[in-house]
Formats: C-alpha cells, structure tokens, sequence
C-alpha cells in the first residue's frame, strides 16, 4: 500500500494533496515556535530563574557574574599581550566593553575584529574586486565595534529608566535608619540587572575598603550618565556640607522624571519631523533603484558617464548634509 502511495505521489496523481500537507507541517512549525517564544509564562519563569541565581550570588561569599579584580592581562597569549599593551586607543576600546557589560577580553575582540576584516577582504575581492574588498573589509572590521555600541546603548537606556526607582528605594532605606551603604546593598538585592549588578559593585568596593567617592565615581566611570552624576554629585557635596539626602534623593528622583517625561514631549512633537526626514533620505536611492530595474541604461548614464559619476557623487554629498542637518533639527538634548 505504501508503495502505490510512493508511486502515486512520484507519479503525480496527488499534487495538490503533498503540498497541503507540507503547508499544514510548516504552518503547524511556525505556529509551535511562535507559542513557545511568545510564552510569557516561560519568559516570567526565566526571569525569575536569573533572578534568584543572583540574589544566591549577593548572599554568597564570592561575587555574582563578574569579580571585582581588574584582570592583569588583556589577552591570554602572550605575544598578542605585549602587542595590545603598546596601542593605547585600546583604552578607549576597554572602557566600551565594561560599560556595555560583555565579558569579552580585549585580545578576543582584536582578533574577532581581524577575522571579519580578512573574510570581507576576501569576499569583496573575489566579488567585487579590490576596491570592494576595501569596503567589504572595512565593514567586516566595524561590525564588533558596532555590536558593543549598540549593547552599550541599550544598556545605558535601560540603567537611565531604572534610576528614579532606584533613588526612591535609597531615600526609603534612609528614611527607615539603614546607612547609605546599605541602601546601595538594598538596591542590588531588590532591583533587576543593570543597575542592581552597578550598584552591587559599588557597595562591595565600599565594603572592601574603598572610600565610598571613589567608590561612586568609579560607577560613573562604568555608566557614563549625566543623571547618575548628579546623584553622585550630591551625595558627594552632602558628605562634604551636610543636609538632609533623603530629601535631596527624592527630588533627584522627581527631576529626573520630569526629564524623561519632557524628552518623551519633544520626541512625540518631532515625530513628523523626524518621518519627513527619512522620506528625504530614502527617496532618491529607492527611485534609483527603481528605475535601474525599469529602465538599466537610464541610470547607467550616472555610472559610465564621467559627468554622471560627479553628478551623482554631489548628490551624495548633499544627500549626506540633508540628512545631517535634518537630524540636527529634530534631535534635541534635554
């Protein structure tokens, strides 16, 4: 029976009946994946999993996820050691890797960042040739700087939102005779990862000795904040002359969400402009593109022509300084 199915199927006396099947199959797979990762259920249980591995880590001797020893090397091979410690730019590289929070060693990005390099070398040029090796290799080299700009971001971002609430929780743990150390403590053991790891190693520095400014300054170092300095500012100027930080936590606090509340304001006020914007910047190179595809020796004119290379190459230019400009209009600080 098995068989005259096969040779039915080979045959092609049932089409329409296989391809409902696989349809079926890959609708029913697509569905399965969607519900397992839209699980919210599973997400919650994960969370809460990761949560209490960490606060097992605050009761526990030894320090959650990272240590606070700086490590001696930037790399485990020797010969590359020697070779980071005589670029000094990579400094700059190391402080982007704390404070995006990755546990990469420099030496591993150096040589993440070569890999890339050779194989856009490699493709662009047996694709391209050499000027497309030379910015396929270029691409290839920026793409873990990217990464770490981009983890650096989003970590920054959510540390900022999670700030006010952290600050009410220090004021209340003043308020109810805990020391300011302890409120840092309180901090890391009630609030979510980033602030509460920052703020955890904040407290261990206190707690192993160093002065509780040093302390705070180096958490600025790590969260390069402009409100994390006010808070630290102040407690800084309030050992120093006094006063009542409870109260100075708390309007902390209330200005940095009159801050996010205005931000929000501005961005809702420059939504069209910001829309306008990208209708600018994507429009020529989507109508060139379309009319490559309707019309290839109309545009190739802009390619083969020198004439048309200038023409096109000002027009990029410009097409750079609308879009700078445009960004620099809508993109207001608070």
């Amino acid at each position: 029976m098995f068989s005259n199915v096969v040779n039915s199927v080979i045959g092609g006396e049932m089409p329409g009946l296989l391809v409902l099947l696989i349809f079926l199959f890959f609708l029913c797979l697509l569905e399965g994946g969607f519900w397992y990762f839209a699980d919210s259920q599973r997400r919650h249980q994960k969370r809460l999993q990761k949560r209490m591995r960490f606060l097992k880590g605050l009761d526990s001797d030894s320090l959650p996820q990272e240590s606070l020893l700086k490590p001696d090397g930037l790399s485990g091979i020797p010969l590359l050691h020697q070779t980071l410690k005589k670029i000094q730019r990579l400094e700059q590289v190391q402080t982007l890797m704390t404070q995006a929070g990755v546990t990469w060693s420099l030496g591993h990005y150096v040589l993440l960042t070569l890999l890339l390099a050779a194989v856009g070398l490699s493709l662009g040029y047996f694709k391209f040739g050499p000027l497309g090796a030379l910015m396929a290799g270029g691409l290839g080299m920026m793409i873990p700087y990217r990464i770490l700009k981009f983890k650096r971001k989003r970590r920054m971002k959510k540390f900022e939102k999670q700030l006010p609430e952290a600050l009410d929780l220090l004021a209340r743990g003043l308020k109810a005779g805990h020391a300011f150390a302890s409120g840092l403590q309180l901090v890391a053991a009630e609030m979510e990862n980033p602030i509460g790891m920052e703020f955890f190693k904040t407290f261990k520095e206190y707690n192993y000795g160093l002065d509780l400014n040093t302390a705070l300054l180096n958490l600025c170092h790590r969260m390069d904040l402009l409100d994390l300095r006010y808070f630290t500012t102040a407690v800084m100027i309030q050992r120093e002359t006094g006063g009542n930080l409870t109260e100075i936590l708390e309007k902390i606090a209330t200005l940095i969400r009159e801050r996010f509340k205005l931000r929000n304001q501005i961005k809702a006020l420059t939504a069209e402009g910001r829309l306008s914007g990208w209708v600018l910047v994507l429009l020529p190179p989507v109508l060139a593109l379309v009319i490559f595809r309707l019309n290839p020796e109309y545009i190739r004119l802009l390619i083969d022509h020198p004439l048309g290379r200038m023409m096109a190459m000002t027009a990029g230019i410009f097409q750079v300084l609308g879009m700078l400009c445009i960004r620099k209009i809508v993109n207001i600080k608070v």
